[in-house]
């Protein structure tokens, strides 16, 4: 029953990435402070081959640069979406992070499932 289930979910998110539409799609969203979060995705072959998150203030600079704990949770969850293609399977030890990622995230996997490429700010 397992296997079967697992089966289920694995095909599943197949088919639900496999609308994906080619092309670079970027949001930014403020939640607190003088920061924007931000996603970025790179579409190919109906895949996604590349993300970016990080958060960046209004001079432009991105906390990556300055936090190293955040940018190892930064590459840590964009490679967790690239390898597994699930934005509900990728792991963080941040959980604020994470949900942030999670949100930013799906709202391009909507966007490029339409094929609205783009920047988006919400």
């Amino acid at each position: 029953m397992k296997k079967l289930l697992f089966i289920l979910v694995f095909l599943f998110n197949a088919l639900s990435f496999s609308a994906l539409k080619n092309g670079i799609y970027s949001v930014e969203k403020k939640y607190n402070g003088n920061w924007n979060s931000f996603v970025k995705l790179t579409i190919k072959d109906g895949k996604i081959i590349g993300a970016q998150y990080d958060r960046k203030n209004h001079n432009g600079e991105l906390f990556s640069m300055n936090q190293s704990s955040f940018r190892d949770i930064s590459l840590e969850i964009s490679r967790s979406l690239i390898n597994t293609q699930n934005v509900s399977s990728v792991t963080g030890k941040d959980a604020g992070v994470l949900s942030e990622f999670q949100e930013l995230s799906n709202f391009l996997i909507n966007k490029a499932n339409n094929g609205e490429v783009g920047q988006f700010k919400i």
